[in-house]
């Protein structure tokens, strides 16, 4: 596909490049949220800023440490900015330890910030889904459909494509209707909305990784996520319903 661009006589990397640029988008979509929120956009592009350190600080370290027998004849590697050499839980973990210091430290009202964060993760998990459709990852199944795509020399369902529409359409439904949400519920429905995306979406990706009776792991995680959320709705609306209810008993 497009792994790299050429500008002259430098060929620029698409997944990197691609990357950096949906964090900054993330960032930008995450503080006009916080904005319309009452946050201070500045606490978002700053919480952005050192979760990204601390997350590229531990990924890099995490993978270091999981695989130090490789590092030990060669330890000049662990300066090596090779992104395949990262460890994403330990970068995940990092950048959120980080957000969850910050919000403490200047009283960021938790539901509000929440909101920016994820649609601001949305915007970044578009990206990368572009990034896979660039560089050929994460392809999908073999398909006769007239807008198949050409991968690894087979005819293939453009899925790093529907993902990314779909979730550029929840990105889009959640920034119109962000104020017909209550603050903290905006993040809920960014959560279903990805999982109801991949649950679609991943039943045409090619080589999926099974488990039990053939079931698609990433769909599996994708339903439950998807009920956790309906199921945090519904008992939300229990609560106000009962709420309603004890108001007028009282009046």
């Amino acid at each position: 596909m497009f792994p790299t661009i050429q500008i002259g006589p430098i060929a620029l990397p698409t997944g990197p490049l691609l990357l950096i640029l949906g964090f900054w988008v993330g960032l930008w979509v995450a503080a006009k949220v916080g904005e319309r929120r009452g946050i201070d956009p500045d606490h978002l592009y700053n919480a952005g800023f050192y979760a990204a350190v601390a997350a590229i600080i531990a990924g890099r370290l995490g993978h270091v440490i999981r695989y130090f027998p490789a590092y030990r004849g060669d330890p000049l590697s662990v300066l090596n900015p090779n992104l395949s050499a990262f460890l994403p839980l330990a970068a995940v973990l990092a950048a959120l330890a980080v957000l969850a210091w910050y919000q403490r430290r200047y009283q960021i009202p938790i539901p509000a910030l929440l909101d920016a964060l994820a649609l601001g993760a949305l915007a970044l998990l578009a990206s990368l889904a572009l990034a896979d459709f660039l560089n050929a990852r994460n392809f999908g199944s073999p398909t006769l459909m007239p807008w198949a795509v050409t991968q690894w020399s087979v005819a293939r369902h453009p899925v790093q494509l529907y993902e990314l529409l779909g979730i550029l359409i929840v990105l889009g439904l959640l920034w119109a209707r962000l104020e017909a949400f209550r603050p903290g519920r905006t993040a809920l429905v960014a959560l279903g909305g990805y999982a109801a995306v991949r649950l679609i979406v991943d039943a045409f990706r090619d080589q999926p990784q099974t488990i039990g009776d053939g079931f698609r792991l990433s769909q599996v995680i994708a339903l439950i996520v998807l009920l956790i959320v309906l199921l945090a709705f519904y008992q939300m609306q229990v609560q106000a319903e009962r709420s309603e209810e004890n108001a007028s008993a009282s009046s």
